[in-house]
């Protein structure tokens, strides 16, 4: 009976259950068993050719099932994989062209940022009170602005003295010039003639005391009067005489006034007086001066840097109370190494960046190079002209690539290159009939503009995936868009 459904599953071919299956694989004997004495071998005779008969037919289904696992029709041919890709939908990319340009080779450093000159300013007046600031760091300031006021309280009293003795100095010298006026001189011949008047009555009084000695003389030369009574004779003519050379003396005085008046002042005396009138001026000009130096102004037009100047503070000559970076002018010194020297000169293009703000992208110029190298680092100051308006601050740190020559390569759009796993880079190369072929490329220096240099791999022309790239295989049918 089992024999019998086993070639009925062979008749039935695929229709065949694995339950079936597993009962030819699992053949049971009989129910009934023979006697002893009579029983034969269960594969002996036809029943054992049959059954073998049945077990290969088994077998074979089996293995042409397990060959191809749940192929409905065994007639039916297998697809190949090519057919496969060809039957795949092409997928939508961009592309773009392979380049021929002007690749820029620099030389990397790293620098700081220094104003081009930095002016510190100074109270050319020292001890003085500060009493106002008027600028503060970050400021631009013009020459001559103010930027501190000091206490001048002293100084302005010291000036109203000083222009007071100009003032007195002035008229002193204008007198002198002008000359002795007429009521003077009136004055000085009134006075000679009271002198002249003088002389006369001290003549006559001389003269008369001489009478009277003499006179006086003989008197007591003949007893008549005592001998001191004579002494005061003699002693009134001396008085007489005394005031005869004083009223001499006045006279010669009111003389020599009245020609001194008559012949005005002295060239000397004139010259005498405008020294004091220039010693009066240069005081007060000493200290206007003083007074002007009590506002400190700007020395020259910048940015001021840094500030030192607080209210209540004294000035002193080893203080400086700002520094200004002139004109706002700054420049990157660069440290580069002195066996790179070679390649750099004045004029170069410099491009700048910075860790602290990556959208800050500048270009200088190469100024001048250091001609000292340092001993130690042996290194060498590059300096860069920084462009204006930058937003830089002295003391900030900064990359720099020098451009050292520029030499034509081949670049490709930076997001055309897929970086891999291992460290390489690929593209996918679009062919003539639209499928792509991955390409292994060596990149160079990242160029503006978003692309790359190609150092190997790729060539002037060819068309890379740029879009869709990512989700593509090698020999991937590709449907071009445009970009």
């Amino acid at each position: 009976m089992e024999l019998n459904s086993l070639e009925e599953e062979k008749v039935q071919g695929e229709g065949a259950s694995s339950e079936t299956r597993d009962r030819v694989l699992h053949l049971e004997p009989a129910t009934e068993e023979p006697p002893a004495q009579t029983q034969k071998p269960w594969h002996s005779g036809g029943r054992g050719v049959l059954l073998g008969i049945g077990l290969g037919i088994a077998l074979a289904v089996i293995g042409s099932r397990i060959a191809v696992p749940g192929q409905a029709n065994p007639d039916e041919a297998t697809p190949t994989a090519s057919t496969e890709q060809s039957q795949a939908p092409a997928s939508s990319v961009t592309v773009d062209e392979v380049e021929t340009t002007s690749v820029n080779r620099t030389l990397e450093a790293t620098g700081t940022v220094t104003a081009f000159e930095m002016l510190p300013v100074m109270s050319p007046a020292t001890g003085l009170q500060i009493e106002s600031v008027l600028v503060d760091e970050g400021d631009f300031v013009k020459t001559g602005q103010p930027l501190v006021r000091l206490d001048n309280t002293i100084l302005q009293a010291q000036l109203v003295q000083a222009q007071a003795s100009v003032a007195q100095a002035e008229a002193r010298v204008a007198e002198l010039r002008a000359g002795s006026r007429g009521e003077e001189i009136a004055r000085a011949k009134e006075a000679v003639r009271s002198a002249e008047a003088g002389v006369r009555q001290a003549e006559s009084d001389l003269n008369l005391a001489r009478q009277r000695a003499q006179r006086n003389r003989t008197l007591e030369a003949e007893g008549a009067i005592a001998r001191d009574r004579l002494d005061e004779v003699l002693n009134v003519e001396r008085n007489s005489q005394a005031a005869l050379d004083q009223a001499k003396a006045r006279l010669g005085e009111a003389k020599q006034q009245l020609a001194q008046l008559q012949a005005g002042p002295r060239p000397e005396a004139i010259a005498q007086g405008e020294a004091q009138l220039a010693q009066a001026k240069g005081q007060v000009q000493l200290i206007s001066a003083q007074l002007n130096e009590t506002r400190v102004v700007a020395p020259a037009s910048g940015e001021i840097a840094s500030r030192e100047a607080r209210v209540g503070d004294i000035t002193s000559s080893s203080k400086a109370l700002f520094e200004i970076v002139q004109n706002g002018r700054l420049e990157l010194q660069l440290k580069v190494p002195e066996t790179q020297l070679p390649q750099i000169r004045p004029g170069q293009s410099v491009e700048i960046a910075s860790d602290a703000d990556s959208e800050l992208k500048l270009r200088g110029t190469v100024r001048e190079i250091d001609p000292v190298v340092d001993e130690q680092s042996r290194q060498a100051i590059v300096k860069v002209n920084l462009p204006g308006g930058a937003n830089l601050k002295p003391g900030m740190f900064l990359r720099a690539a020098i451009v050292t020559s520029a030499a034509t390569g081949v670049t490709a759009p930076t997001e055309a290159i897929l970086p891999q796993p291992d460290g390489n880079a690929i593209a996918y190369v679009v062919q003539p009939d639209n499928t792509v072929k991955v390409q292994t490329v060596e990149t160079g220096k990242i160029l503006p503009g978003g692309r790359v240099e190609i150092v190997s791999g790729l060539e002037s022309g060819d068309r890379i995936v740029l879009k869709g790239a990512a989700y593509l295989k090698d020999g991937d049918r590709v449907e071009i868009q445009g970009t």
